[in-house]
């Protein structure tokens, strides 16, 4: 049961890396990104994990066409913003959308695994790690060498954008 634990929270975590990839282009500030997310998938996937009666009328795949939208605004908020860094407070906010647009397939595993028994404590705890550790991995590729080549500045937004259409077209798929 462990095992298959791990590999659903890595399965949502992927675009995770991609978004931790995405946005550290747009801030230097690594840890709050990190940070920010990791917190809002744990508290999307606790919320999940015990309201799961509630919740499961809500919450299903196709909420995760609201999560591409999110992070299809994001990336465009980055293409079309003036200035190339992100403040603290706009990290913060991007951040936290984008945590919330990522955490959406982590709410819906979680609540998965709730109506499968799977219920702990530790279920919220391991989708968030595995989240926090996969945008850390993103943020990582990003190296400061990466982030002086010009060209690379449009690809945080595209990639975001890519991303959010990518979850879009999958739930019709």
């Amino acid at each position: 049961m462990t095992l298959f634990l791990i590999l659903t929270a890595l399965t949502v975590s992927i675009d995770s890396f991609f978004c931790g990839f995405s946005l550290s282009f747009s801030s230097k500030r690594r840890l709050p990104i990190v940070v920010v997310i990791t917190l809002t998938v744990f508290v999307m996937c606790f919320i999940t994990n015990y309201g799961v009666k509630f919740f499961s009328t809500f919450l299903t795949e196709k909420s995760s066409v609201f999560g591409g939208f999110i992070l299809i605004l994001v990336g465009i908020y980055n293409l079309i913003k003036k200035d190339n860094e992100l403040t603290f407070n706009q990290t913060l906010k991007t951040a936290l959308f984008s945590g919330f647009a990522v955490g959406l397939d982590g709410a819906v595993a979680n609540l998965s695994l709730s109506l499968m028994g799977i219920n702990a404590f530790y279920v919220p705890v391991t989708i968030a790690v595995m989240h926090g550790i996969t945008i850390y991995l993103g943020t990582l590729l990003s190296s400061k060498k990466l982030q002086k080549t010009r060209a690379l500045k449009l690809l945080s937004p595209l990639v975001l954008i890519f991303l959010g259409g990518y979850k879009i077209l999958m739930v019709f798929l």
